[in-house]
């Protein structure tokens, strides 16, 4: 009987072992899900910000429009934003880069939490200075010209899409893939003590 709870003790700390690796490699799994996801996202803003800046030239230098000053600012911020934006997203992506679930859970949290500020940064840019500037800019721009009520029409349902999709982004991409790791980080933490 001795012998048979002992050979029942060993199979349980074997199935406990076995169940505890499972149970690592998938909460490792879903962070590195979550992570991929993030990463995606910034690699593409990194690709776009800078098509931003030829557009920033030929705005500039663009004979139909050389005579609005609107639209020789709106260039130039265009340009400041895609060189910005250019460092900053590399910046986010440099954090998301260290973020190795397999390594120290303690390291991994620092740059989540990084990468965390950096979006609450970000969102602050973003609705607070970058798209009011902006749109401000498009709107005097409009006004230079006369534009027809038609184009101002437009123009207002562009910057609602953009708004929109500017918050959707936050809320579908980074709030919850942020979270997803933040959870999955300390779970492998509960799992590790």
């Amino acid at each position: 009987m001795k012998t048979t709870w002992m050979a029942l003790e060993t199979q349980l700390k074997k199935n406990e072992t076995l169940n505890k690796k499972l149970l690592l490699e998938m909460l490792q799994k879903k962070s590195n899900k979550s992570l991929s996801k993030l990463r995606n996202s910034d690699f593409i803003s990194v690709i776009v910000f800078p098509l931003l800046i030829p557009f920033g030239v030929w705005l500039c230098s663009n004979h139909f429009y050389m005579n609005y000053l609107t639209i020789k600012i709106l260039a130039i911020v265009l340009i400041m934003m895609s060189v910005i934006g250019l460092f900053w997203f590399y910046k986010k992506l440099k954090y998301l880069m260290k973020i190795d679930v397999s390594k120290s859970i303690k390291d991994n949290m620092y740059c989540v939490n990084k990468y965390t500020i950096m979006i609450k940064q970000e969102k602050v840019a973003n609705y607070c200075v970058f798209m009011p500037i902006v749109f401000f800019l498009i709107t005097f721009w409009y006004y230079e010209v006369s534009a027809p009520i038609s184009l101002w029409a437009f123009l207002i349902a562009c910057m609602m899409v953009g708004t929109f999709i500017t918050i959707w982004s936050y809320k579908k991409t980074y709030d919850p893939n942020i979270q997803a790791i933040k959870k999955g980080l300390n779970e492998l933490k509960e799992l590790n003590d």
